[in-house]
């Protein structure tokens, strides 16, 4: 359930927003990476939510991309 209404407010987003969440989630998952070597607390499934979650922002980046690229 989380993902799909996550999903629907990355839908919701304009391009520019889309690429600032991007940014955003990149460091979260930059900054998890070094968190878990320096302290050594490995928590994998946040670092696999991170990825899945720029793998949606990429998707739908290039979808309004596309349809930018459409109406001109």
């Amino acid at each position: 359930m989380k993902s799909r209404k996550e999903l629907e407010l990355l839908r919701s987003m304009s391009y520019s927003d889309l690429v600032k969440e991007l940014k955003n989630v990149r460091k979260e998952l930059f900054e998890t990476k070094i968190k878990s070597t320096l302290t050594g607390e490995f928590k994998p499934h946040l670092l696999s939510d991170f990825r899945k979650k720029i793998a949606r922002i990429k998707y739908l980046m290039h979808v309004k991309r596309s349809d930018m690229n459409e109406k001109k």
